[in-house]
């Protein structure tokens, strides 16, 4: 089980459409730090899923040809007003910490880096997201959150490259 297992899921709006052509608008729940597209790839063979009566049921995974979170702006006030689909706080790992945006701790060694890193790529490349039949949009957010992955893993393996140049050098002082 993971840490986000364990925490609260907040409840997303989104529409989803299923093998049979039926489309439904619904409330998913996705832990605080995932997105729609980890809950969809995890191991589980269900989802739980909220109807706008407020009953909550489960759905087959095979049974779901797409899934569009909610966009529009009465969506999103209608949820809101609901207690749900609020906004996920900004990641700042996207933005800078590589060992954040790759999960890892700042102690790790090169093995745990390197699996953080192919992890996240397994899970975020953009073709196995086009192969799932998700929107243009899903495979450009992919690309993008792709690109910030590679520049974290490079970043830290310069990190670790410039370190053990200086403990190197220290040595060779000593010595």
């Amino acid at each position: 089980m993971s840490d986000g297992d364990k925490l609260p899921k907040r409840r997303t709006s989104a529409e989803v459409e299923l093998v049979d052509g039926r489309v439904m608008e619904v409330l998913l729940f996705v832990s605080p730090q995932g997105r729609i597209l980890d809950m969809l790839n995890d191991g589980r063979a269900f989802l739980p899923i909220e109807n706008k009566e407020g009953e909550v049921a489960f759905l087959r995974k095979d049974a779901i040809r797409r899934v569009t979170p909610a966009a529009s702006a009465k969506d999103k006030s209608r949820a809101e007003d609901a207690g749900f689909g609020r906004a996920a706080p900004p990641r700042p790992a996207e933005e800078g910490d590589p060992y954040e945006l790759l999960g890892v701790s700042r102690d790790a060694n090169g093995d745990e880096i390197r699996e953080a890193y192919r992890q996240r790529c397994r899970e975020n490349h953009p073709d196995r997201l086009q192969a799932l039949g998700l929107g243009k949009e899903y495979v450009d957010l992919a690309t993008k959150r792709m690109a910030a992955i590679n520049a974290a893993y490079d970043r830290l393996r310069e990190l670790r490259r410039a370190a053990e140049a200086q403990g190197a050098a220290a040595e060779a002082r000593v010595a």
